[in-house]
């Protein structure tokens, strides 16, 4: 008995680990102050009305007020919608199809899996209020953000070297972008070096030592690099951070790289489905070994 329930707890596993759960309010009422007594206002839309989520998270719709749905406005091959809540409401029959279990009613939810959809954006609407739109993008688990980071600040007679945050985590895929805070004093981004050039280099014509013939970069603009691979990656500034034994030490700076959602859902699918298939094995054999006692 206690191997069959770890098989089902490892195969259950294998998702709910690395999915995200999402929540969206639909419609809302406001009732009392500041309206006059007896008023009510009544709101139709979704909040928030655009949702980025990676394939296999979860959405929910809170119903919090009025009577709606939710539904794609796009198709299957079959006819049917991508997604909807109230597949047993036809607009064409209105008032008289608002009948119990045909619309989302106050209070209740709509769950949707977003593992058997594709990846792309999916527009959806209310039937009963047409004007009443979201937008659900669903991606393939690798970000898209920027996060922003400070190589330097002060001024001529004040000047941290420094990156600010000295250490920064992202989501693989993310891009950092650094500036330069401080109009007086040149700095670098400079990736992690490994008996070759460096991984990404902001000033690639500075090659120290010695004081740099011109500013590697010149106060004020910016410089990217997106971190495709999970890891983590220290960088430096070439004008202020040394060598020492093989580690820099200045003006350093780290950046971790943590696996996508699409990438954690694939290692932790890998390792569950190899322990399922041992705890299979395991299984087996201890029905054999009751069977072979019973024998007489």
């Amino acid at each position: 008995m206690s191997v069959a329930i770890f098989v089902i707890f490892v195969f259950s596993s294998s998702r709910s680990f690395a999915a995200t759960s999402h929540d969206v309010d639909v419609g809302g009422v406001t009732v009392g102050a500041p309206l006059a007594p007896g008023g009510v206002v009544w709101f139709n839309g979704y909040t928030p009305g655009t949702i980025v989520i990676t394939v296999g998270d979860t959405i929910t719709w809170h119903l919090t007020g009025g009577l709606h749905t939710v539904t794609s406005t796009g198709t299957m091959s079959n006819g049917s919608f991508a997604y909807d809540s109230s597949p047993a409401f036809t607009p064409a029959g209105a008032l008289a199809d608002m009948g119990p279990g045909k619309l989302l009613s106050p209070g209740s939810v709509f769950e949707l899996d977003t593992g058997t959809l594709a990846t792309g954006t999916y527009h959806y609407f209310c039937k009963i209020h047409p004007g009443m739109a979201g937008n659900l993008t669903v991606t393939a688990g690798l970000s898209t953000v920027t996060v922003t980071a400070t190589a330097g600040w002060g001024d001529s007679v004040y000047a941290v070297q420094a990156f600010a945050p000295e250490n920064l985590t992202v989501v693989q895929g993310t891009t950092v972008q650094w500036r330069l805070a401080n109009p007086t004093e040149p700095h670098t981004i400079t990736g992690p070096v490994s008996g070759g050039p460096p991984a990404w280099d902001s000033s690639p014509n500075f090659n120290p030592p010695g004081p740099p013939p011109v500013m590697p970069i010149v106060p004020g603009p910016t410089f990217s690099h997106t971190f495709p691979t999970a890891g983590t990656f220290t960088y430096f500034c070439k004008v202020h951070a040394y060598d020492i034994g093989g580690s820099w030490a200045g003006m350093v700076g780290t950046v971790i790289v943590e696996p996508s959602a699409a990438d954690a859902l694939n290692t932790l699918s890998a390792v569950s489905y190899a322990a399922l298939a041992v705890a299979v094995v395991a299984l087996l054999v201890g029905i054999y070994s009751v069977v072979r006692k019973r024998k007489p």
